[in-house]
């Protein structure tokens, strides 16, 4: 077991499947059930995440053109959303819903890293329209939590386009930190990252001296533990919950060191 300063500590989470249950919907896939939305929004969107997802899973593709392949599906997905008129108001509604659903101990959790003062940064392949909504709906977006991730911009209550760069599986190690973001993490050079993925373990906002990465193995077998055992200091399965993350902070996280 490590040892973090409180003063020095920061940590970067993954959104979906990582704060929200295995079984949870996802930012994206949640959209399809709005009430009301284009069965053919659903139809083609679903061809579009039947193409895309192997080559998000394929770890043997040239890391370029993996990025910019996973940079055309969220842009696709995006476009039909546009093209099907995708309305703030359900947007919002979705944020409401019971169809996200955050693992067991995330509330405690965010309550226990802003009564410690600890920021909390969600680095996401998401919508942050969505995370914002679902966290606010468990009152736990508290101001220590910001969220880096898809913005949605509308225009009329229509969805007009993503605003900045899009950011998805493979990118969230170059992702554009707000400066209010860089201010808060100035002085932090202790980072506790925790995802779902891979590629999760490459989210940093900035090099950082000492660095605990916590993942969750989301797969109906163990067949990638090991993988995941070479990137990740603590591997979880899918069905572990926050609970026991808490705990850890509990034990590791020091006034003074």
């Amino acid at each position: 077991m490590k040892t973090f300063k409180q003063s020095k500590l920061y940590i970067i989470a993954d959104f979906d499947h990582t704060l929200t249950e295995i079984y949870s919907q996802n930012c994206w896939g949640v959209l399809a059930t709005i009430p009301n939305i284009s069965k053919k929004y659903i139809e083609k969107s679903k061809l579009n995440n039947d193409y895309y997802f192997p080559i998000e899973q394929n770890n043997n593709i040239d890391y370029k053109i993996k990025n910019e392949l996973m940079k055309n599906w969220y842009q696709n997905h995006a476009n039909l959303l546009i093209k099907y008129n995708l309305k703030e108001i359900d947007l919002n509604k979705i944020s409401n819903s019971n169809t996200i659903v955050l693992r067991k101990g995330v509330v405690e959790f965010l309550k226990y890293t802003f009564e410690k003062n600890i920021p909390v940064i969600i680095i996401s392949a998401g919508i942050s329209n969505v995370i914002e909504g679902v966290l606010k709906k468990h009152n736990c977006f508290y101001n220590n939590v910001y969220v880096i991730s898809n913005i949605f911009k509308f225009k009329n209550g229509k969805l007009k386009s993503l605003r900045n760069k899009i950011i998805h599986s493979l990118n969230k190690d170059r992702v554009e930190v707000p400066p209010k973001i860089k201010e808060v993490l100035k002085n932090k050079d202790e980072v506790i990252i925790i995802g779902d993925n891979i590629g999760d373990t490459l989210m940093k906002i900035k090099e950082n001296q000492k660095t605990f990465k916590i993942g969750f193995l989301n797969y109906k077998d163990n067949s990638k533990y090991e993988e995941f055992k070479k990137y990740f200091d603590i591997v979880y399965n899918k069905d572990e919950n926050f609970v026991n993350i808490k705990r850890y902070l509990e034990n590791s996280v020091k006034e003074k060191i």
